[in-house]
């Protein structure tokens, strides 16, 4: 989760909850002990405490947007999980995870070829995911610091421009489309800007509203996963993702 919307935090919204789920499916095969991880702007860490707290990795989480309180709350959470505000030293990574990070920076190629070039080892990998549809930019994405969205194959080729090799490729959130545009529409139409300032840190839904909607979702994004793999179809949805492999 963004650090923007962490800081009004209550309970974990379904979507980030569907995100992880979708996230370890997608990194199913990757995943193994002794992995050293990048995770690039990381928000509040929720993704990396999930996916690796119980795993022998070892995983540099970095998000330029930590304040000295951040660092405090977060610093032993995770004995496996180092926390900071920048990048140090030169060290390589089998893994790196871009998650909503590639649009917020100016040069999302630069960003991503000094990535393969410098911190990812040989037959590394990494994962990006996006917002998809540059139709659907709103406040929100103003808010949040976005400069773009992407639409189909932008992230491909972000990839293969930079030098990697895409292993798998798709959408999540087929059923979140229509939502998004018709707010998108409404805030163009009619003026009406919705920031979502709250954004997934604002879920106030409980135990039992939380559990319908995460099964919604994580339904929506097992079929998208099932006809990607068994007939190469790729419907839309409202995060682009894409892994990709440095070649040895």
């Amino acid at each position: 989760m963004d650090l923007k919307e962490a800081r009004g935090l209550g309970a974990r919204h379904p979507w980030e909850l569907a995100r992880l789920d979708a996230l370890r499916r997608i990194l199913s095969g990757t995943l193994r002990d002794g992995l050293k991880v990048l995770d690039l702007g990381c928000g509040d860490g929720f993704v990396s405490r999930e996916l690796f707290n119980e795993r022998a990795v070892k995983v540099t989480a970095v998000d330029s947007n930590f304040t000295a309180a951040d660092m405090a709350a977060l610093s032993g959470q995770s004995r496996n999980i180092a926390y900071s505000r920048t990048l140090e030293g030169d060290g390589r990574f089998d893994l790196v995870l871009l998650l909503d990070v590639v649009e917020h920076v100016e040069d999302d190629l630069g960003l991503l070829m000094g990535i393969a070039q410098k911190r990812l080892a040989s037959g590394g990998r990494i994962l990006i995911t996006a917002p998809a549809f540059n139709a659907l930019f709103s406040g929100h994405d103003r808010f949040l610091g976005h400069r773009r969205r992407y639409n189909p194959g932008e992230l491909d080729s972000l990839a293969r421009r930079a030098g990697l090799k895409t292993i798998s490729s798709g959408y999540l959130f087929s059923a979140l489309l229509l939502l998004r545009a018709l707010s998108a529409v409404s805030e163009k139409a009619f003026g009406r800007v919705n920031t979502g300032t709250e954004g997934a840190g604002g879920w106030k839904g409980g135990a039992a509203a939380t559990f319908m909607v995460k099964t919604a979702l994580d339904i929506d994004n097992s079929l998208l996963f099932a006809l990607n793999r068994a007939a190469g179809i790729r419907l839309p949805g409202l995060t682009g993702w894409v892994l990709c492999e440095k070649q040895l």
